[in-house]
């Protein structure tokens, strides 16, 4: 054991393992990374690990698992809580930010199982929370369609833009160091419902 790791508090020293394995999760893949490398990084022992965590699987259910049941109810909230559907949207999209910001490498280790190989158990587990978060940008959608903000007709389409927006953000923001600033959500929205062409501009119109 290192001496910086020697005098963490328990809670410490577990949140200090978890980074060090989403870090190593992210770079190497879950299924390359061992738990000896695990605790050679976190310079803490094999037992310790296992205290903490109880296995490599017991790890990766607290990187991945909880947070993102935490971040579905988060969702949840912003959606159902808000004062409005325009409000609601813009909420989810903040929520599923500051998600991403709050731990960027646990981050990196989510969307390296999810493009990753298919046959994984921690793959088909995302699977299930991908399709609640979709099941809940839907639900923000169609509130927004029923006020009349979004033409029911494109609303699959509105759905594929905002899911497109958000994942291509925090791609970003993870791999090209983008901001992903507090105050993105809003101006994300408002850009996808009123356009990006000048309003004074007309195809192919004269002078």
């Amino acid at each position: 054991m290192t001496a910086t790791s020697e005098f963490l508090s328990g809670s410490e020293r577990a949140r200090m393992i978890a980074r060090v394995a989403a870090c190593l999760f992210a770079e190497r893949g879950y299924d390359a990374t061992g738990v000896q490398a695990i605790v050679e990084a976190a310079g803490v022992t094999k037992p310790t690990l296992y205290y903490h965590f109880g296995s490599k699987e017991g790890l990766a259910q607290a990187l991945l698992t909880r947070p993102l049941t935490v971040l579905l109810g988060d969702l949840r909230s912003a959606v159902e809580g808000a004062e409005g559907p325009l409000e609601g949207l813009v909420g989810f999209i903040a929520e599923h930010f500051a998600f991403i910001r709050e731990d960027p490498d646990r981050a990196r280790f989510l969307y390296a199982v999810f493009f990753g190989p298919l046959g994984s158990s921690l793959a088909t587990e995302l699977a299930g929370f991908a399709r609640q978060f979709d099941d809940l940008l839907r639900d923000a959608i169609a509130r927004m369609t029923r006020e009349g903000l979004v033409n029911e007709s494109r609303s699959e389409a509105f759905f594929t833009a905002v899911r497109g927006l958000i994942v291509v953000r925090t791609m970003d923001h993870l791999y090209c160091q983008s901001e992903l600033g507090t105050d993105l959500a809003r101006p994300l929205v408002r850009d996808l419902l009123e356009g990006f062409g000048a309003r004074t501009a007309s195809a192919g119109a004269g002078p």
